[in-house]
């Protein structure tokens, strides 16, 4: 005598409300982010529930403008030219993924960087006279 049984299937759950990462707010254009009501954390996009904890209590918020550079890679791109790509940490424990522009410094791990947005593009670029948390002068 044979038995089925069926198996439980889970269902992934879609975290993101929204695809769009670019926002306005009273400052201007900013990456919006949501900050979980229940444990704290920030994370990138609007969300419906939290990474951390599934918690559904959270809230749509601005993330910061500046951050650090983690990391990078030059990407040669065919006929394009060179595009680099970088993680940024941002305050809040937030890492993203961004185009990442030169502005003719020297990029390197730990090199400050701030916001850049060119219509509905977005990017960070090195902070004007900083180059790694030390003046250029």
């Amino acid at each position: 005598m044979t038995t089925t049984t069926e198996a439980t299937v889970s269902r992934p759950i879609a975290d993101l409300d929204s695809d769009g990462l670019l926002g306005s707010f009273p400052g201007g254009p900013r990456l919006v982010g949501t900050k979980c009501d229940r444990c704290g954390r920030a994370m990138i996009g609007v969300r419906v529930v939290c990474s951390a904890c599934v918690s559904t209590e959270v809230s749509r918020v601005e993330l910061p403008t500046s951050g650090s550079l983690y990391t990078f890679t030059r990407l040669h791109v065919g006929g394009d030219g060179v595009r680099i790509l970088g993680y940024v940490d941002l305050e809040g424990d937030v890492r993203t993924l961004a185009d990442i522009r030169e502005n003719g410094k020297s990029l390197q791990p730990g090199l400050q960087v701030e916001l850049g947005v060119d219509g509905s593009n977005w990017f960070f670029a090195p902070v004007s006279g900083v180059n790694g948390g030390e003046s250029d002068d």
